[in-house]
């Protein structure tokens, strides 16, 4: 077969191809809805340790399916804890003995998630920093919901 010939059949086999992929936009009805939501999350896990001044600790995590993330710092103890104290809270993925985030908010111990995202599958990480505000280590309580 020439190379002029096999171009103008693969062109032919493109447009079929095209034409039953497209339709025709003829039809009467017709419903679009998106290609995948978010899966609620359904797991969740509680991670509790010691936060260093000036440090950083992580959680790793899988999420099965494309879904919602939210993790909420619930509870942080210590001696000569400050007034206001807020922690670096973020979801991030692992980068060998560190957790790179992906988004990081300033938060303060609650029972209402910090900060959420959506995800597709795969390993992810929680992320608890000292914001600058610790001047002894303290004990970290967080929670992790995923699909």
């Amino acid at each position: 077969m020439s190379a002029s010939r096999l171009v103008r059949v693969l062109g032919s086999v493109a447009g079929v191809l095209c034409l039953a992929a497209c339709g025709n936009g003829a039809s009467a009805s017709s419903t679009t809805s998106p290609s995948s939501l978010p899966a609620d999350a359904t797991v969740s896990e509680s991670f509790t340790s010691t936060l260093a001044v000036g440090g950083t600790l992580f959680y790793s995590f899988s999420i099965a399916q494309y879904g919602n993330v939210a993790v909420t710092l619930t509870g942080v103890t210590g001696s000569d804890l400050p007034d206001g104290l807020a922690l670096n809270v973020g979801i991030g993925r692992p980068a060998g003995t560190t957790c790179t985030p992906s988004i990081t908010v300033a938060a303060a111990p609650g029972d209402a998630a910090q900060v959420t995202g959506t995800y597709g599958p795969g390993i992810f990480c929680a992320v608890i920093s000292d914001s600058g505000m610790l001047t002894a280590p303290v004990k970290v309580d967080a929670a992790v919901a995923h699909s």
